[in-house]
């Protein structure tokens, strides 16, 4: 079957029995028109009643326009879709691949035991591996703004595997969104990687992650694979601002090496907690010890301001990120956005499953997230209890 006629029998049937997507406005068994008049297009975006359909080169997104942002995935090689009617917003792990084609099935790290199966199994190497996932790293990309899907692969020094996609938060300032190579460098970091030694992109990374990436400890050495052709961070950003320009200590370590930044519960931090334990809120417990190992852990070696945040989940789940600077300070990583990728990474299907997030922070310190990351949770995850506490120097 071609993927015309399996894109007019699959997208509005899988449309029209989900109470997310109200009826579209073309008719059951034909295919939209855009998909009718530029399905051969490499991208395009268009508006079709209250949808937006995105014609990639290996697969097509269609999403609601009009709130939760449910989507339908068909990749060219089979017909392959998103359960429509399981959970609310994005559902990521609901993506299935077809048999043909090596699959994520929502997952963003493969063991590295894993990887040499595939690789076995497969007949590829390493490179011909990560390239092979681009497509499902995209397709798991969440980008309400632009609708432009962005998957990032990556092999760590372990072996592991690592996945990064896009994120963009609607009704927010662009700069909060999450660019796919910070992703996966914050997935990554969260498992305790040392080291990236090569990434596959699904476009050229943009100037601001060529920048990000030089905070890298093996900056010198990671290889990033786009169109064909494998790239030193060197060929793509010459004489690049560099963290020994700030750092007045050659030995500090850089991202993804262990920080020791030494903080502690402030008194006050101290009380809300022990009224936390007092009345039963444990997952608050949880949350604020998850959030003060994050902060020892951030990578602040500019502005020496540790800070993380941690989310609950109305499931139960605890999940923590922490701060991360940039030697140009601008592509800098928000502790919320830190957070938000270990819940997504974890399966958080929307931001509003959040019941509670909290942040962690140096009272007075020359850097502060009080009042921008309020504004953020109160705009992705309105329902949220919001929390401030404080760290200081042991």
């Amino acid at each position: 079957m071609s993927l015309y006629s399996r894109l007019c029998s699959t997208i509005p049937s899988a449309v029209s029995n989900s109470s997310e997507f109200p009826s579209p406005g073309y008719a059951q068994g034909s295919a939209p028109p855009v998909l009718q008049s530029r399905l051969g297009s490499r991208r395009c975006t268009s508006n079709t009643s209250r949808y937006r359909i995105n014609a990639h080169e290996d697969y097509i997104s269609v999403s609601n326009e009009s709130g939760g942002n449910k989507r339908l995935v068909v990749h060219r090689r089979d017909a392959v879709t998103v359960d429509l009617n399981k959970g609310s917003g994005l559902d990521d792990q609901n993506i299935v691949e077809d048999s043909q084609h090596v699959g994520l099935n929502g997952k963003f790290v493969v063991p590295a035991e894993r990887v040499a199966q595939l690789k076995e199994e497969l007949g590829m190497t390493s490179d011909e591996l990560i390239k092979s996932l681009i497509t499902p790293a995209s397709a798991l990309a969440r980008p309400p703004i632009s609708t432009f899907h962005v998957g990032a692969i990556g092999i760590g020094g372990s072996g592991n595997l690592y996945v990064g996609c896009n994120l963009e938060f609607a009704n927010l300032p662009l700069y909060n969104s999450v660019h796919a190579e910070q992703f996966l460098l914050v997935n990554a970091l969260h498992h305790r990687e040392t080291r990236i030694e090569k990434l596959a992109i699904s476009a050229a990374p943009c100037g601001h992650c060529r920048q990000f990436f030089s905070e890298l400890n093996c900056a010198d050495s990671i290889k990033f694979l786009f169109f064909n052709g494998s790239y030193s961070l060197g060929q793509l950003l010459p004489m690049r601002f560099k963290p020994t320009d700030l750092l007045e200590d050659p030995e500090t370590p850089l991202l993804l090496l262990p920080q020791n930044n030494q903080v502690k519960f402030s008194p006050q931090a101290e009380e809300q907690i022990q009224e936390w334990r007092d009345s039963g809120n444990t997952l608050l417990v949880q949350a604020a010890e998850a959030a003060l190992e994050e902060c020892r852990n951030a990578y602040c070696p500019y502005s020496r301001c540790p800070a993380s945040a941690s989310i609950v989940t109305d499931d139960g789940g605890v999940y923590a990120g922490g701060y991360i600077e940039s030697a140009a300070y601008n592509p800098s990583m928000l502790p919320l956005q830190s957070a938000i990728i270990d819940a997504v990474i974890d399966g958080m299907p929307c931001y509003t499953k959040m019941t509670a997030a909290i942040l962690l922070e140096t009272e007075g310190g020359a850097v502060q997230h009080d009042r921008t990351m309020r504004v953020n949770v109160a705009q992705i995850a309105p329902q949220a209890d919001f929390f401030v506490l404080h760290v200081q120097n042991i």
